[in-house]
């Protein structure tokens, strides 16, 4: 009975030592032009399956903004050193939680809702990203925001420009 106890005991501590060590990263989000009072964290936390998002800005206008991963771990010269968006595999824009690496670039994230306040949120679980080793480890990316919504048209989604910029960094 006893040594029944200690197995048990000793499965359940190590069933949890995953979560306990999970990889977490996070953006800390600010205005491309001088000035600009947008603000905001994005989060990031490895699952078994990929990502878990957590996005919270402030200080953009009402509507929808175009939201994504870019390869460049860079917000200079107002975000466009970030680069194009992050594209590991070759694929055509699109929405990666929708269309999966083969119909959509990694770093697609498609629009965040911005309410009448400025503020917005966003959650996603996005399968196959990482922030670990492998072709879709996005630390070390910058995620932009962009100035209009992101319609999916080829290539990038005619989401204008780049308004806000920050550096996935492990915590």
């Amino acid at each position: 009975m006893k040594i029944n106890m200690i197995f048990i005991l000793l499965f359940i501590f190590f069933s949890l030592i995953p979560a306990a060590f999970a990889a977490k990263a996070e953006a800390v989000v600010k205005g491309t032009a001088e000035g600009s009072p947008i603000s905001g964290t994005i989060s990031f936390e490895e699952t078994g399956g990929g990502l878990k998002m957590n996005a919270e800005v402030s200080g953009l206008p009402a509507g929808k903004h175009g939201f994504h991963i870019h390869e460049n771990g860079s917000c200079a010269d107002a975000g466009k050193a970030a680069g194009d968006h992050f594209n590991p595999d070759k694929a055509q824009h699109g929405l990666l939680s929708k269309d999966g690496f083969t119909g959509a670039h990694a770093g697609d994230l498609g629009n965040i809702e911005i309410a009448a306040d400025g503020t917005g949120k966003s959650e996603a679980a996005l399968q196959g990203l990482s922030l670990s080793e492998g072709p879709h480890d996005v630390t070390g990316k910058s995620v932009i925001l962009h100035e209009k919504e992101d319609d999916f048209g080829q290539p990038t989604g005619n989401a204008g420009g780049r308004i806000a910029c920050g550096i996935i960094e492990k915590k």
